[in-house]
């Protein structure tokens, strides 16, 4: 039976060399491509000797181990006439002879059995040791067509699927994870057999399921992804804001010494000047006594501010990452006094201030990071802010008010890619005039009993985000704030006015030889 198997398998060679060779001494005389291939086919079960297994060992002690796709098929060749099989779980695999050299296994549930094949005396011929699992030649096929940059390889370990290999991006091992997914959806390959009974007395149809608890299949990713995962954004938040204040107005009072008459126009856009006046004009009225003193306020402010803030951060895709500098600010909040005990009590609430950063980066491809941004900038100010008067021996609070800048938003860009996520452009102009009623209409000398004020307020802000995909670097490459900062003399200082000394850095010496045309050429 030996011999006549090894004849067999040469014969096979023989005749797939001779095809290849009168197939390639043809294509290359120039006959017609259509005519070869018919003459040499090969046949198709030699064709499909993949799911052909040939046993040539046989008897007591003999044993071979088969993998068996999930309900597909698998042809044994024995090496003698097989009398009597016998199949340890008939539940999980069927074995059907046509002839007493060839045995048909099909796989009906995933898990592992035997099969024991005994000749015509009685004596084993052969110990098959059946492993059932899902065909993934399918899933290895989708995996191949839709992520074809990436080199995955799939097992099944206990029905569950394992992915190893690597890929370019996140988004690749994810689309992988959802392929596989797919591939496991529509029912467990270990859901038993279920039957139904039906209760007819009481009409009501009952069904008790009998089935064994259906396993659920996991999926073990343990791809590594081979593209750079790590993500540095820097956030720059600009402002300037320009105010401009203007006010003019006078109070003023008429007395004879004893009894008399005054008025103060108010400050319309803000107590920004002294009610008291800056200015005083005495007069008298003849000779009556009376006098006329008139106070002057006139006040006319400009200013600028400035804020820049560039926070940077550094996280892995996929992660949450926050950056934070700043502080709390105590604001007062409520204030008791008891005049019987001349006490004061007094609440304060915590604001918090300063740059903050919270960004979530996902990179989908070496082109494309996704951004979950959320950006802070604030600090206390004097704008909006209110005093306390002094009463009763009671000392006054100062609420000064927090100036916030915020944004919050989800972007894709591109490494080194900047993009505007927020913009403000704002101009504010506020005018105002008071004065007495009846005399301040009176033409010229009405202008004595008014009072103006101009308030201007321009503001420009912008936020701009920019992802840059980051990779380690040697400690060396990296520069402190401190580099190179050393603190002057006391010679330097009180004479030079020098608070610190810079030196510059300590440049490797150039070496090495010239090769090529050196210098200029004049013509």
């Amino acid at each position: 039976m030996i011999g006549d198997a090894t004849v067999l398998n040469l014969k096979q060679k023989i005749r797939t060399s001779l095809a290849g060779g009168l197939a390639f001494s043809m294509a290359f005389s120039g006959m017609p491509g259509n005519f070869a291939p018919h003459i040499f086919d090969v046949p198709a079960a030699e064709a499909a000797a993949q799911s052909v297994v040939r046993i040539n060992q046989s008897g007591p002690g003999a044993r071979r181990t088969l993998k068996l796709g999930l309900n597909k098929a698998l042809v044994v060749d024995l090496p003698q006439d097989a009398h009597d099989i016998l199949v340890a779980d008939p539940s999980m695999a069927d074995a059907v002879t046509r002839t007493s050299r060839r045995i048909y296994l099909f796989g009906k549930a995933v898990g592992q059995t035997n099969i024991f094949i005994f000749g015509a005396n009685g004596e084993e011929v052969v110990s098959l040791d059946v492993e059932i699992e899902r065909d993934i030649a399918g899933l290895e096929n989708n995996l191949r067509r839709f992520i074809p940059e990436s080199d995955i390889k799939v097992e099944i370990v206990s029905d569950n699927i394992v992915l190893t290999g690597t890929v370019r991006t996140p988004q690749d091992a994810s689309r992988a994870e959802s392929l596989a997914n797919a591939f496991l959806k529509g029912g467990e390959a270990t859901t038993r057999n279920q039957t139904a009974t039906a209760s007819s007395e009481s009409g009501d149809a009952a069904v008790a399921i009998f089935a064994e608890d259906r396993q659920v299949s996991q999926i073990v990713n343990l791809l590594t992804i081979e593209g750079e995962d790590q993500v540095s954004l820097k956030v720059t938040v600009a402002e300037v804001s320009r105010s401009v204040l203007k006010q003019l107005g006078f109070s003023g009072r008429i007395s004879d010494g004893t009894s008399g008459i005054g008025y103060a126009n108010p400050a319309n856009l803000g107590n920004s000047v002294n009610l008291d006046g800056i200015a005083k004009v005495v007069g008298s009225l003849g000779s009556s006594g009376y006098g006329i003193t008139s106070y002057i306020n006139a006040m006319e402010q400009a200013g600028v501010m400035r804020t820049l803030a560039e926070p940077s951060l550094t996280a892995i895709s996929g992660e949450q990452a926050k950056f934070y500098v700043g502080g709390e600010y105590r604001l007062p909040k409520e204030q008791e006094v008891d005049s019987e005990e001349n006490t004061i009590t007094r609440t304060t609430e915590s604001v918090e201030y300063g740059i903050e950063l919270n960004f979530r980066p996902v990179v989908l491809a070496p082109g494309r990071i996704s951004l979950a941004i959320e950006t802070n900038v604030s600090e206390p100010t004097w704008e909006g802010s209110d005093v306390s008067g002094n009463q009763l021996d009671v000392p006054g609070s100062t609420y000064l008010s927090i100036r916030k800048r915020e944004a919050s938003t989800t972007v894709e860009l591109p490494s080194g890619g900047s993009i505007v996520i927020a913009g403000l452009v704002q101009d504010n102009i506020r005018q105002a005039m008071s004065g007495l009623p009846g005399l301040s209409k009176i033409p010229v000398l009405g202008t004595l009993f008014r009072s103006k004020d101009f308030q201007r307020n321009e503001t420009e802000l912008v936020i701009i985000a920019t992802p840059y995909l980051v990779r380690p670097v040697a400690r060396n490459q990296l520069a402190r704030p401190d580099d190179n900062f050393n603190p002057e003399n006391d010679g330097a200082t009180f004479f030079l006015n020098k608070v610190n000394k810079v030196y510059g850095r300590r440049q490797a010496d150039a070496t090495g030889q010239y090769h090529g045309a050196v210098g200029f050429i004049y013509k």
